[in-house]
């Protein structure tokens, strides 16, 4: 009997832990039409109660214990522990003992005194609280009506003192249990249950060779409600949908601009590695050009010929001395040939030529003393590394001679 009293109170408790370890994750809580779940150690209750039972014994033909209703009855005590899953769904590890109170049904073998036969019926429950299923959760209602189903064992005469010898059954139960709410704490309970048997547990003295047995049972009981005894509104899933919609996309948003810091740091790096070479390129143009000075190049961006503000500061260095000293100067216009074609490259040394002249006219160059040629990409501005960078420019070269007076 003890092992199968343990196996049956492992198989209840490792249903209940399994839906509460569920719970406990609290990104897969559970919703009941907007209820929120709570943990495993809240909406728990423990009662006691005491009331009568009955065993109803009958025969292959039909006929039931031989004394009336009244006659019949006993006491009955019992212990629980609820733990509710749901608003409307628990599950209850309930022990009753007591005694059943019948008379022989072979009154000239056992006599017609009432035989008494103690037992223990330990029963697990699903209950449902039809209350808050019909009518929603609500936290001022009094009366809940749950009715319930289960599973169990029972235990008869068990007793060193009772009629016949030990014997038991699986059993199955059922019933309804009222509760009637006092204050938070205190729920006052009218337990009204039954459950079924084999008949032939029953000791000899009250066997009447019938098929099973039916046991009935009414008990009031005082039920303590401990830990977070009620339940919190969850929001709405519309409102819930926003919220990981908004999440979302404020992870995207912060991915996005992950990316744009992480391509921003990259253009940085390659502005600076660009910048250093630029600085060789103008080392190795400096000792190419000799004579000429730095001031009198102007380079472009690859397939442009836009000037760059560097190129203009530097062109107006050159445009003030050639100015204060009458200079003539030849502009000498370079492509990239490792880029276009070798038409669009001679157009564009034109192009870039034009812009240093018309630029240094603006700065108050004599037009007439200023002449170009294009070389597209069929020369190489400077003997210096890089060829490919250092073609993209306009080369300034002065007379030293100074011109005739215009």
């Amino acid at each position: 009997m003890k092992k199968v009293l343990f196996c049956l109170t492992a198989a209840l408790l490792a249903m209940a832990s399994t839906d509460a370890m569920a719970q406990e994750k609290k990104s897969d809580k559970l919703y009941w039409k907007g209820i929120e779940t709570n943990s495993l150690g809240d909406n728990w209750e423990v009662k006691i109660g005491a009331g009568t039972s009955m065993l109803d014994v009958a025969t292959k033909g039909g006929a039931h214990n031989p004394a009336g209703f009244f006659a019949n009855n006993s006491w009955n005590i019992n212990i629980a522990a609820t733990k509710w899953f749901l608003p409307i769904v628990g599950a209850r590890l309930q022990l009753d003992g007591g005694s059943f109170r019948n008379k022989s049904f072979d009154m000239d073998a056992y006599g017609s005194d009432a035989f008494k036969t103690p037992y223990v019926f330990l029963h697990g429950d699903l209950m449902l609280n039809l209350s808050n299923w019909i009518g929603g959760y609500r936290e001022d209602r009094v009366y809940y009506a749950i009715p319930y189903a289960g599973f169990g064992y029972t235990a008869l005469s068990w007793t060193k003192k009772s009629a016949g010898s030990y014997d038991g059954e699986f059993s199955v139960t059922g019933g309804l249990l009222n509760k009637f709410r006092v204050c938070k704490q205190i729920d006052i309970e009218l337990d009204i249950r039954t459950w079924l048997f084999p008949e032939n547990s029953v000791p000899a003295e009250i066997y009447g060779g019938g098929a099973y047995n039916f046991a009935f049972s009414a008990s009031v009981g005082v039920a303590y409600r401990f830990n977070k005894r009620g339940w919190s509104a969850s929001h709405p899933q519309s409102e819930v949908d926003g919220y990981l919609a908004e999440i979302e996309r404020l992870k995207k948003a912060l991915a996005d601009q992950e990316k744009l810091t992480e391509d921003a740091q990259a253009e940085a790096d390659k502005l600076a590695k660009e910048k250093e070479e630029l600085k060789k390129l103008y080392e190795a143009i400096v000792k190419e050009l000799g004579d000429i000075s730095i001031d009198n190049v102007a380079f472009f961006e690859i397939g442009k010929s836009t000037l760059s503000d560097y190129a203009k500061a530097s062109l107006d260095k050159a445009a003030q001395n050639m100015i204060n000293n009458n200079f003539k100067i030849t502009i000498y216009g370079y492509a990239d040939g490792e880029t276009g074609s070798a038409k669009r490259n001679m157009e564009l040394s034109g192009e870039r030529t034009e812009a240093v002249k018309q630029y240094l006219i603006e700065k108050g160059a004599k037009e007439t003393m200023i002449t170009v040629e294009n070389h597209g990409d069929t020369k190489i501005a400077f003997g210096a590394p890089h060829k490919a960078k250092i073609n993209r420019c306009a080369v300034i070269v002065m007379s030293k001679e100074m011109s005739d007076k215009q």
